[in-house]
């Protein structure tokens, strides 16, 4: 197969150039809607058979499992399936960042508690292992080449677990990803095994290629400089725009400063392939103006979705809007509520409710047909929500309770209002009698996604930033571009 990108897939001119670049360090800079994932594809079988000599890997990254799933997808749609044969792959970065710790632990460079040189890594500390509120958290740290636990200390309590079933765990070669961020951040600042990863970098990838580079955090801006530095051809996606994830540690700047430290050379897609109407190219063009928007009123229109910055704010929307969660799961009396709202959510919506999975979790509720025996029941405690008696949400907490702990063996506490909250929240969206419900999301977890219709519910503060035009540079203005620029054929103010 030769490097020639595919005629049939009828790229823009725009899009073969970033697709085709030969630069050593490649920016491709992605409008919404304008084919970010197709580019990213082209460009993995484009770098993959440039040099058919070549035996180095081709690797693409992304950060969540989903996006380098439809990536995958992609390019075995495009290439064929043995574009991924040998070592060229796919995957999360997380999954990249064991690969190294796993190298480092191979050569000894590296020793973990009990010489493992091969984990279980989780993705967090489920409720199989001991938490509690504290202002210590137990981590790991470098003591030489050892790798030890340790404990760093809060201002505040929050909610961690506990040191000795931590101990334990990374004793038996357990642990999170987290953790072996916390190990490889530690390990990047010893500057022999810096070195020895840059050459192993330089060994084994030819071509790197990044997707949504903005939500990478310091530790990951960091590797991927370490293989610019080390001749690996570096390919960032993404677009400045769109980086919402601070909260979770992204570093939108230090992507910014790496982009211009490495000589990155920036291919921009700015034609959008999503928007299917006048106004939503105009709001979109608008928005990256910096100009003044005012969304038009929803006025009867139907919608696809409901957008807002969180689930309280979906929440208190009210009239046919149906939230897909309460927000994140960290009780077993939320997970609970969860459990009810999503025999809603698939009876409404024919959708999962958002942290479905998680509440199973922590309720510790593994046998696969525990929900089809758990469905009768949770009916029968909607019942009791629907009825118009004053207690009714305070007996349906009672009936959910006693339904959930026939499956799941987790403690209860005494009943409180902030954890009946949320059924409080669906005892009134029940009420309404709702015909068809529009489904509720943030902002977050519309992101990467499209409606045909979508209803965006801002604050006053956010909709005097609309009105003045938006800055890029503040988080909290990124997630309003976001939301407005998810709709193809209509995007209204509720």
């Amino acid at each position: 197969m030769t490097a020639e990108i595919p005629r049939q897939t009828a790229l823009t001119v725009e899009q073969l150039r970033a697709a085709a670049a030969v630069e050593a360090g490649v920016f491709i800079e992605a409008a919404p809607g304008s084919g970010k994932t197709t580019v990213a594809a082209e460009r993995f079988g484009y770098l993959r058979y440039r040099y058919p000599a070549e035996s180095r890997a081709t690797i693409a990254l992304s950060f969540t499992r989903a996006a380098t799933a439809e990536l995958r997808r992609r390019i075995v749609r495009t290439w064929g399936g043995e574009a991924l044969h040998g070592p060229h792959r796919v995957m999360t970065i997380d999954a990249f960042l064991y690969e190294i710790l796993g190298l480092l632990l191979r050569t000894d460079q590296l020793r973990w508690p009990d010489g493992h040189t091969r984990l279980v890594v989780n993705d967090a500390w489920d409720s199989t292992y001991a938490h509690n509120f504290a202002r210590a958290e137990p981590v790991l740290a470098l003591s030489g080449r050892n790798v030890v636990v340790s404990r760093i200390y809060h201002p505040t309590p929050a909610n961690h677990v506990d040191f000795a079933p931590f101990t334990t765990a990374i004793t038996d070669g357990v642990c999170t990803h987290n953790d072996v961020r916390t190990v490889l951040t530690a390990a990047f600042d010893v500057p022999e095994l810096w070195r020895a990863i840059g050459r192993w970098l330089q060994r084994t990838v030819a071509n790197l290629i990044v997707d949504e580079v903005f939500d990478a955090n310091r530790l990951d801006v960091r590797l991927i400089a370490l293989a610019a530095l080390h001749k690996v051809t570096v390919t960032v996606i993404g677009d400045p725009w769109q980086a919402l994830y601070q909260f979770r540690g992204a570093e939108p700047d230090l992507v910014n400063q790496l982009i211009t430290v490495c000589g990155l050379q920036t291919f921009p897609l700015t034609r959008s392939f999503r928007f299917e109407t006048t106004q939503c190219r105009d709001v979109a063009a608008a928005l990256r103006a910096r100009k003044g928007v005012v969304l038009p009123p929803r006025a009867g229109r139907r919608l696809d979705v409901a957008l807002a910055h969180d689930w309280k704010t979906l929440w208190e929307i009210g009239d046919d809007v149906l939230p897909l969660s309460f927000g994140g799961i960290r009780t077993v009396e939320r997970s609970a509520a969860l459990l009810l709202l999503n025999v809603v959510t698939v009876a409404g919506l024919g959708q999962y409710a958002v942290f479905l999975g998680e509440a199973l979790q922590l309720l510790r509720i593994t046998d696969p047909q525990a929900q089809s025996r758990l469905a009768p029941r949770l009916v029968e405690v909607l019942t009791i929500l629907r009825s118009e008696s004053p207690t009714a949400i305070n007996n349906a907490w009672d009936a959910l309770v006693a339904a959930v702990a026939t499956e799941s063996p987790r403690y209860f506490r005494r009943r409180r209002a902030n954890y009946t909250q949320p059924l409080a929240q669906l005892h009134d969206y029940l009420r309404r009698d709702v015909a068809r419900p529009v489904p509720g999301l943030t902002i977050h977890q519309a992101k990467g996604r499209e409606w045909h219709a979508v209803g965006v519910r801002l604050t006053a503060t956010e909709r005097q930033h609309l009105a003045e035009g938006l800055n890029p540079a503040h988080d909290g203005q990124r997630a309003i571009y976001v939301a407005l620029t998810r709709g193809k054929a209509d995007t209204v103010a509720l």
